[in-house]
């Protein structure tokens, strides 16, 4: 069976995969589907072309498509019409963490979108979301490749953060540095490592950094290959989340399988997957000063590191290739559509 994939599938450019583009390769790799993937371009414009022509020209029998907000969500509209068009079997899988207040002045678009369609989310609070405006959303959690975030917690630095997410304005990575400000005086010894590409936020994130003099203890690494960001998990003894939407949150995850004590924003689909007090620490949105708070209780307690740590990692195993795979086989035969 030709399976036709529609999202980003940049990891030849900048070594991160996507969920689709692990998803679509282990698929593959088991003989359950040939792979068909639109689209790599990084341009735009490239990018829509591709995945035109690929929705218009290709031979396959199922498209699958990632939903996200902005220009994304043109380019998945446009797809699933020339699916529908050609009469194939479409499926939706609703990423974006900030869907549904994209949703808020685009209700019948969306209708639209779902119609005829399989409509499946890794967020169980857009599925909540969808469900209460009578839209029908199955939930899939996202699989995340354990194999790649082995448990290691051998060679901490004791005093270590970490953030891994784009400088953009969503993921908040100001918030990291002012939790690092306001813990540097119990805790002299604190660093902050911070992981990512530039999206924008970057200098205004290294200006703050200088202002609050914490140059000599920032490191911005940059963009890190997803099969590289174990060591960094590995290595630091605090991962902070701050994003500002969460749809599912890969990261945190990867993360929490490599053990690393969590302390995120309470979120999204974050209070849906992980408990509080048991293997994450949460914190309302924006609260630095909890942030912080929680940090500082993780750093003085070698019990709640612990405690944490090891019950993260057994939720990680929750979201296992293994265990995942049956909910995509099964969608494969299943001819249910909104």
């Amino acid at each position: 069976m030709n399976m036709l994939f529609i999202g980003n599938f940049l990891s030849r450019s900048n070594g991160s995969q996507s969920i689709s583009e692990l998803i679509a390769d282990r698929l593959q790799q088991e003989g359950i589907i040939h792979a068909l993937k639109a689209s790599h371009a990084q341009n735009r414009i490239l990018r829509l072309g591709h995945i035109l022509v690929s929705s218009f020209f290709k031979r396959y029998s199922v498209m699958h498509i990632d939903v996200f907000s902005g220009n994304s969500f043109l380019f998945a509209r446009l797809a699933s019409f020339i699916g529908k068009v050609r009469g194939k079997k479409i499926v939706l899988t609703l990423h974006g963490g900030a869907l549904h207040e994209y949703y808020r002045n685009r209700e019948e678009v969306f209708k639209r979108l779902f119609k005829n369609t399989i409509v499946r989310t890794p967020s169980n609070f857009l599925r909540n979301f969808f469900d209460s405006q009578n839209l029908s959303v199955s939930y899939c959690p996202n699989p995340v490749k354990l194999t790649d975030f082995d448990y290691q917690r051998s060679n901490v630095k004791p005093f270590g953060l970490l953030w891994v997410r784009a400088f953009a304005k969503i993921y908040n990575p100001n918030m990291a540095v002012l939790v690092l400000q306001q813990i540097v005086n119990d805790f002299p010894e604190a660093t902050l490592t911070m992981v990512g590409p530039d999206k924008g936020q970057q200098k205004e994130t290294e200006e703050l950094i200088k202002r609050l003099n914490l140059i000599d203890r920032v490191t911005i690494t940059g963009p890190v290959a997803n099969n590289k960001l174990a060591i960094y998990y590995q290595s630091h003894a605090v991962y902070l989340n701050t994003t500002s939407y969460e749809s599912f949150g890969v990261a945190v995850v990867e993360a929490a399988s490599c053990g690393v004590p969590i302390v995120s924003f309470k979120i999204g689909e974050i209070p849906y997957i992980w408990s509080d007090e048991r293997n994450i620490l949460l914190c309302d949105s924006g609260d630095i000063v909890t942030m912080a708070a929680q940090v500082k209780r993780i750093l003085s307690d070698a019990k709640l590191s612990q405690h944490l740590s090891v019950n993260a990692r057994k939720r990680a195993e929750d979201f296992s290739w293994e265990k995942i795979k049956c909910r995509w086989t099964e969608l494969l035969t299943n001819n249910e559509r909104n």
